[in-house]
């Protein structure tokens, strides 16, 4: 492939950052725990990819951009999820629970990958995406795998599709019918649920003890990318491969848990840089996109393979409230 400068691709990373900067706009206008920035600007990529022919240097700026600001925004990811304290606020079975469900979001993901003729690649990021943060977990993953902008998109709407139908259909009906509420039903939807704004929009309008433990059960799910992305690196590029913004992913997290009170000054301002830079990393990744790649049998497959892991982790969950 051709190699332009970075004075060419300018356009394409202005583009990619306005994407971005308008889906951060959206989340703070709507205040809705379900407009995940990196979402929005993913699905506005795809939208205007569809409608607008770029030329070869703009489009070379798409490709650029999540190279320059997802390994950036890894160590603020770091720096605000990565809190081994919520250690500390966990019991014992909790941790145990949520250590098998893990377990099973990521046998159950490989497993029916490759089963269903899932894409390698898409294949680790639908476990990644599903088993730690979402739309975080999928950008951090697609950068140390590799992964195409077409598997980013596909997987990304999978993941986040099978969360919608969980938060509205499939969590109220299992606490329902299992009986699971006050900090059950906290550690529940921060154990399975796949984006941190859902968890938040699970337990909305609950006691304050209840939103905490929610929480603090999905942030201890982010030490999961330590071992994850290492693990799917390796396996995609066939040698031992720890990308090095894993270690700034790390130190930032070790730091910050070291120091709660500079955390708390700086995770605020953190937050909404961490946003802005990956929101424009997938505002690319969707100008980056075929819309069409999307719709086919082989979306309808990932999606598939997306809800059958949700459900695998859901039924982990309530057989080992009720029978462990």
């Amino acid at each position: 492939m051709k190699t332009y400068g970075f004075i060419k691709s300018w356009k394409g990373v202005l583009i990619a950052a306005f994407v971005g900067l308008t889906a951060v706009f959206i989340e703070n206008f709507f205040k809705l725990p379900i407009l995940d920035p990196l979402v929005v600007a993913m699905v506005i990529g795809i939208i205007m990819k569809s409608f607008v022919k770029f030329d070869d240097d703009i489009i070379f700026g798409f490709k650029l951009a999540p190279s320059l600001f997802i390994p950036i925004g890894v160590v603020f990811y770091g720096a605000v999820s990565l809190n081994f304290s919520n250690f500390i606020r966990m019991d014992l079975n909790s941790v145990f629970t949520l250590f098998i469900v893990f377990i099973v979001y990521i046998l159950s993901g490989i497993i029916l990958s490759n089963m269903f003729g899932i894409k390698e690649k898409a294949g680790y990021l639908i476990t990644a995406g599903s088993a730690i943060c979402g739309a975080s977990a999928i950008a951090i993953t697609s950068k140390a795998i590799d992964a195409d902008a077409d598997d980013v998109s596909v997987s990304l709407i999978s993941v986040f599709l099978s969360a919608l139908i969980g938060l509205f259909i499939v969590l109220p009906v299992v606490a329902s019918v299992f009986d699971i509420s006050g900090l059950d039903y906290a550690v529940f939807s921060g154990s399975v649920m796949q984006f941190t704004g859902f968890v938040k929009a699970s337990v909305a309008g609950l006691s304050e003890e209840v939103k905490i433990v929610a929480q603090s059960v999905k942030a201890i799910r982010y030490v999961g990318l330590i071992f994850l992305i290492p693990l799917f690196a390796s396996f995609a590029k066939g040698k031992l491969t720890i990308p090095l913004y894993l270690w700034g992913f790390l130190g930032a997290g070790i730091a910050f848990s070291l120091m709660p009170d500079l955390a708390k000054v700086l995770n605020p301002s953190f937050k909404i840089i961490l946003n802005i830079l990956w929101s424009i990393a997938m505002g690319a990744i969707g100008l980056n996109t075929n819309l069409k790649s999307l719709f086919t049998k082989y979306g309808m497959k990932v999606f598939t393979v997306s809800f059958i892991t949700f459900m695998s982790a859901v039924i982990t969950f309530v057989v080992g409230l009720k029978y462990l």
